[in-house]
This record gives structure tokens, C-alpha cells and sequence, in this order.
């Protein structure tokens, strides 16, 4: 009864949380129990919310988050707290609901398929505008308080308590205690969100002054909202993103000089209509930008700033750089670049960005003197398809020149020129005459042998060359790219790089996935795992488990016991988890330190990854240390190694899991993993500080499909 009573109620917390971008229902209900120091206006905005979410389930028309709760309650809590609540105000209240609920529906699907903005508050506005007009009431543009009774001594500072002030405004309790226990329920659920609005007050505070005003205390929610929008819910965290803030600030305080002057004309208030115009105007404007560079936005999957700089920072350690194509590397075995990006012969202005490759054995890339074409090793290997798509041009006629000799008339000799599923191009050059196996307009699949590697065209000694263009023709300007599930030969091991940028001189091979090692790690959904999990303090191991799920959507999820969860996600070549949600488990953190991130390749020696710092088992007061030096989160710097042990017939996967937090606060945690060909991770190990976390598996089982 209790979990069902939660159930229903947490989606009404959340709307409250949402008013400042939280989600936690705890921290809503904080802003809930606040927004009874104004009780007439509480009550209409519970009346409001509990109708909007009757219309919703009435109605089937509740989406993602539920916005339509977030704008019913701003309604009510508005038309409460100017208005005696009565059996007319109710009527008003419920009908406002019914209205918000609709045009919220409306508005998002209109608005994401116009230009992918968020709907925000924008529902709010015209409801409340709608109630006024219809009651034909006259209330100041800058919503000057009526029934509510300002606080005229000084409470905290003048500044401070306009602060307060300003964000009480937001819930209609404009009181500087009121707004003091808003900030503080802000700091609780996001520090960094409350710099964003202390930032985008001062902004706009600062940007009212140039205009000689001084009445931005009942519309100062709007510089704070816009600059917690654009810095951290919309943007990921980042300096760029932090001026976006400020800047945000300062545009909706203009805007709300403009836009007061002509509302006052009707008698409408401003609400929170510069806040939202600032965030359209900036969203509208970056999201139309032709390439990916900072602020990065969130607008598919906003969320909590740290969860966004969480979310970076794992991708770019493990995909690099989004915007630019990955390709396969074109050849069977190891090979060396011979020439870079920038390199310093032939890989210069348009075609800077370029990769040449040749075969070695030991330094020399050929036998006996050669003088031959036939003394290096490359000349006659087979060439491969390093990406899917089509053949759209070729040349196969000219001859291999002698080494020392180039054909400057022809500079690509033979080649290929593939486009790929993505609308790049990927030209293959210097191929050895006759050794297509290709036509224009065959489609091909990445790794399938295409032809051979030659030294044809400007080639003084046999190599491939292979770049990225955005035109059809050979010779158009490169675009930069990087390799994708290569191995990187080292002194003593072979680092596996998901995707990578070799500079010359780097010797690299694909990948090869290992049969054995993928199927101990397959985890096929409604599989169930149980661990005997021994923590530090514990007499005994206690069972616990893991369960691999597929969500509706087709989302593999990792889920523990508590509902705790990690998606994943299984390629040929590497097994990847990410989204870790919900609270602390020890056997799921301990799952993503030591598996988090894993090549399926045996002959993968060593490898890194930026798994986050709130895996570790941190006590209460390291966790505090944490929040306050690194309110963003931070990642640790993980090295693995995995080596075949004959003794206990597994692979250890070994991870060093260190961060550094300040200058001498620097922590290290190891993990190890055994992964056996029959039974899987049949065991899991931490240590730090002197202390031990284990789980042995005791049952492997199967419970269905598994769909969440």
C-alpha cells in the first residue's frame, strides 16, 4: 500500500522539483511544504496538479515528465495567491488545468519538430494569461504583490534578500526565508545549478541597472531560470556554456524591459515569459550551428548537469569525438604509419588530414635492397573495405612505379572511392594495377577485400594512403576522422583504443574479436546472475544479484537488486556500460569498476577508461570531501590489464582506479576480475583502503525474456 501510495505521489513531487530543473520527489517535496507560507496559493496549486494529473490519465495525454504538472500547479499557485480561494476560484483552477493539460500536449510536439526546443513553462504563461483575461482582471506587469504581504526589514543582506526574494517569487512565497529554504533544497539536489543562479542574477541584476531599473525583485527568477537552463539542464557544463549562462541572464533581463512595457498595455503579467524567449532564442540559434563545438547541447536528453558532465566525459574517453567518422583499419595484420595528420611530405593544406600505411618487419619496411617492388612487404597485400557503403568511383589501369620514382601526373594513382551510409567519402589510393575486385556501384561491407596495396601514382615506395572527403571527386580537401578497434603496439603490450588517432610512426592492427571471451561476457536478457557478496565488516557473504533486462525501447540494462541499473551495450569488438541510475549497490559498482568497459579481443593487453568517482565505495565523509572539491563529479583515471592465468583457466582482468582530488589528496582503488570461457565472471574483487570487496558467483539462471 505504502510503495503504491509513492507511486502516485512521487510524479507530484516532481513537479514541484522541476519548478527550479531538480527531479528528486524528496527535494519536491521541500519546495512543496515552502509554498504554504502562502496558503491560499499551496492550495489552488495542489488543486491544480492533482486536476492536471486526472485530466492527463483521463485524457491518455501525460508525456515524458509530465510538463503538463509542472504548468498546472505554476497556474494555480498564481491565480491562488491573488484571489480568495472559493467554490469560483476552484472552478477556475480546474478549468485552467484542463487547459494547461491540452496546450502542453500541443505545444511540445509543435515545438520539437519546429526547431527541438523544450516546451518549459511556455503553457503557464497562456493559462494564466487566459484566466486574467477571462476574469478580466488587472494585475501589474510586474506582478506587484496584493494579497501577499511583503517583508520590509532586512532579513539577511538588502542583496541577499532580494536574492530570496526574487527566487520566492518563483512559487509565490516572495518572503527572503522562503527563498533562503528554495536556494538551500537547490544546493541539496545541485550545487552547480545554484552557481548558475546566483550567476544569471547578478547578469540580469547588472543589465536592469544600464536601464535604470530598480524593480527586477519580483522578475529575477527569470535571469536565475535562464542561466540554470542554458549553463547546466540544456548545455553540458563547460566554460562555454557558463558565459552562455550569464549571457542568458543578461538577455531575458533585457527582454523583460521590453516585454513589460507592452504587457502593461493589457494588463498581463510577465511571468516567466523572458525566461522563456532568452532560452528559445539561444536554443533556436546554437542548435542550427553546422558543426559539434561547445556549449554542447543536451536538447534530446536533458538532465541534471552532473549526470550531463558524467555522460561527456565517458564518451569522449571512450568515442572521441562524435562528429568526426570512424573507420575500420583497411588491411589484415600490423601495420605502421608511415605518414600522420600534418605530416611532413605529401599530407599538407587540403589534404592534411590523410593516413599512410606500409608493412615492417622489425624497422625495415622491405627485404634486400629494395629496389624491387616485390622486396616490400605491403606491396600485393590485401587492401579492406574500412567502412560499409558504395563504390561510386575507381581507377585500376595505371602502372606501379619503381621505388624512388613517382607519377606526378596521376597523384592517387589507383584507387577507390567509397561513400559511406553517413554521406562521407573515403578515398583508398596507390592500389596495384589490376587488383580491384570491385565495380562502381556495388555496395560493400566494412572489412570485405577490395584490392590490393600497390605504388601507383605518387608513390615512391609501395604504401596506402587513405583520407576522408565530404566531395565526390579524388582529390577534393580531407576532413578529419579516426580509427576505430585497433590495437597499439607499445614496448611490452598491445593497448586496445576504441577509437584513436595514430601519429606517425604508430604500429596498429585491428582488433580480432575472441569467440571464447565474447560468450563469457554475452549477457542475454532475462539472465540472472547471484554473488556471494562478502563486504568489509561482514561475518558472512550475503547473495545478491544482477539481472540483465531489455526496456521497451530496447535498451540493455544491467539491474541489481535494489533497482539500481546500468545500461550497456555489446559490439563486435567491445561490451560498454553507461547510465548508471539509482542509488549506491555494491555489486553493480563494483560490476562497472571492474567490467565497465571491455574489449572482446584476447590479444588486447591494456586499455583505459573514465569510469566515475561515485563508484568507489566512499564513506560518508569522503563523499562530503567529494561534493565539496569536485561539485561536478568527477572521473577516475582506470587502467586495465588482462592476461590469460593457465592456473585458474580464466583471464584476469586487472583495473588501478586512481583520482586525484587536490594536490596530496589523491586515491587508488584496484579491481580484478575473473573471467572463465564456461562460467562468466565467475569472481569480482576491490580493495581500497585497506579493505575488501568480494562476490563470488554462486548461480547462473534464466528467468524469461527479461523485459523491463
Amino acid at each position: 500500500m505504502a510503495l503504491r501510495l509513492g507511486r502516485l505521489l512521487a510524479p507530484l513531487a516532481r513537479a514541484y522539483a522541476g519548478v527550479l530543473f531538480c527531479e528528486s520527489p524528496w527535494v519536491g517535496a521541500w519546495f512543496a511544504a515552502i509554498t504554504w507560507w502562502s496558503p491560499g496559493a499551496a492550495l489552488a496549486g495542489l488543486v491544480a496538479l492533482v486536476a492536471a494529473a486526472f485530466w492527463g490519465r483521463l485524457l491518455s495525454l501525460s508525456g515524458p515528465g509530465e510538463p503538463h504538472l509542472l504548468n498546472s500547479m505554476l497556474v494555480g499557485l498564481f491565480v491562488g495567491a491573488f484571489h480568495t480561494f472559493d467554490l469560483a476560484l476552484l472552478g477556475w483552477v480546474i478549468t485552467a488545468a484542463l487547459f494547461t493539460t491540452l496546450s502542453t500536449q500541443w505545444l511540445a510536439g509543435l515545438l520539437w519538430r519546429w526547431g527541438k526546443l523544450p516546451v518549459l513553462s511556455l503553457p503557464f504563461v497562456l493559462a494564466t494569461w487566459m484566466v486574467i483575461l477571462a476574469a478580466q482582471g488587472k494585475i501589474p506587469a510586474a506582478m506587484l504583490p496584493s494579497t501577499l504581504a511583503p517583508v520590509t526589514a532586512v532579513v539577511f543582506t538588502p542583496w541577499l534578500d532580494n536574492f530570496f526574494v526574487s527566487l520566492g517569487w518563483l512559487l509565490l512565497v516572495p518572503y527572503p526565508v522562503a527563498g533562503a529554504l528554495l536556494f538551500a533544497g537547490l544546493v541539496v539536489a545541485s550545487r552547480y545549478l545554484a552557481l548558475l543562479a546566483v550567476a544569471g542574477y547578478l547578469a540580469g541584476h547588472a543589465t536592469l541597472l544600464l536601464f535604470d531599473r530598480h524593480d527586477g525583485h519580483a522578475i529575477g527568477f527569470n535571469f536565475m531560470l535562464s542561466a540554470m537552463a542554458l549553463g547546466g539542464i540544456f548545455a553540458v557544463p563547460g566554460r562555454a556554456s557558463f558565459l552562455l549562462a550569464v549571457a542568458g541572464g543578461a538577455l531575458a533581463a533585457w527582454l523583460a524591459v521590453a516585454q513589460g512595457a507592452l504587457l502593461h498595455i493589457f494588463y498581463l503579467p510577465l511571468l516567466t515569459l523572458p525566461f522563456i524567449f532568452a532560452v528559445y532564442l539561444w536554443l533556436g540559434a546554437l542548435s542550427a550551428r553546422a558543426t559539434a563545438t561547445p556549449p554542447y547541447l543536451t536538447l534530446e536528453h536533458p538532465t541534471a548537469p552532473e549526470v550531463s558532465v558524467e555522460r561527456m566525459r565517458l564518451a569522449q574517453t571512450r568515442g572521441g569525438d562524435p562528429s568526426l567518422p570512424a573507420l575500420q583499419p583497411p588491411f589484415y595484420g600490423e601495420w605502421r604509419v608511415s605518414q600522420g595528420f600534418d605530416g611532413p611530405h605529401t599530407h599538407r593544406g587540403d589534404w592534411r588530414h590523410a593516413l599512410d600505411f606500409h608493412l615492417v618487419e622489425g624497422t625495415a619496411s622491405h627485404r634486400g635492397t629494395g629496389f624491387a617492388q616485390g622486396d616490400y612487404y605491403c606491396f600485393g597485400a590485401p587492401v579492406l573495405a574500412p567502412t560499409a557503403g558504395q563504390i561510386v568511383r575507381l581507377r585500376d589501369d595505371l602502372h606501379d612505379v619503381a621505388p624512388g620514382e613517382a607519377d606526378v601526373a596521376n597523384n592517387w594513382g589507383n584507387f577507390l572511392l567509397l561513400r559511406s551510409a553517413f554521406g562521407y567519402y573515403v578515398l583508398l589510393a596507390h592500389l596495384r594495377q589490376g587488383s580491384l575486385r570491385v565495380q562502381v556501384g556495388q555496395w560493400v561491407e566494412a572489412g570485405q577485400p577490395l584490392a590490393a596495396c600497390g605504388s601507383s601514382g605518387r608513390s615512391p615506395e609501395p604504401h596506402l594512403h587513405m583520407h576522408v572527403q565530404d566531395e565526390e571527386w579524388p582529390g577534393s580537401p580531407t576532413r578529419p576522422f579516426h580509427l576505430t578497434n585497433v590495437l597499439v603496439r607499445r614496448d611490452d603490450s598491445t593497448e586496445f583504443h576504441l577509437y584513436h588517432l595514430p601519429p606517425q610512426g604508430t604500429r596498429l592492427a585491428a582488433a580480432p574479436r575472441n569467440e571464447q571471451l565474447t560468450a563469457a561476457l554475452h549477457l542475454l536478457p532475462g539472465r540472472v546472475l547471484t554473488y556471494g557478496l562478502r563486504i568489509p565488516g561482514a561475518s558472512d557473504p550475503r547473495p545478491t544479484q544482477l539481472r540483465s533486462e531489455l526496456t521497451l525501447l530496447g535498451q540493455s540494462r544491467l539491474v541489481a537488486a535494489d533497482g539500481s541499473s546500468a545500461a550497456f551495450v555489446e559490439t563486435p569488438t567491445v561490451i560498454g556500460y553507461y547510465d548508471r541510475q539509482g542509488k549506491r549497490d555494491p555489486l553493480l559498482d563494483l560490476w562497472l569498476l571492474a567490467l565497465g568497459l571491455t574489449p572482446l579481443s584476447a590479444a588486447a593487453d591494456c586499455w583505459g577508461d573514465r569510469p566515475a568517482l561515485r563508484l568507489l565505495p566512499l564513506g560518508p565523509a569522503r563523499r562530503m570531501l567529494v561534493a565539496l572539491l569536485r561539485p561536478l563529479g568527477a572521473g577516475c583515471d582506470s587502467r586495465y590489464r588482462r592476461t590469460w592465468d593457465d592456473a585458474a583457466h580464466a583471464w584476469l582482468q586487472e583495473g588501478e582506479h586512481r583520482v586525484r582530488l587536490a594536490p596530496r589528496v589523491e586515491w587508488c582503488a584496484t579491481t580484478t576480475a575473473w573471467i572463465e570461457p564456461d562460467q562468466g565472471t565467475r569472481r569480482l574483487q576491490l580493495n581500497m583502503f585497506g579493505k575488501c570487496w568480494e562476490a563470488v558467483l554462486e548461480e547462473c539462471s534464466w528467468v524469461g525474456e527479461g523485459s523491463a
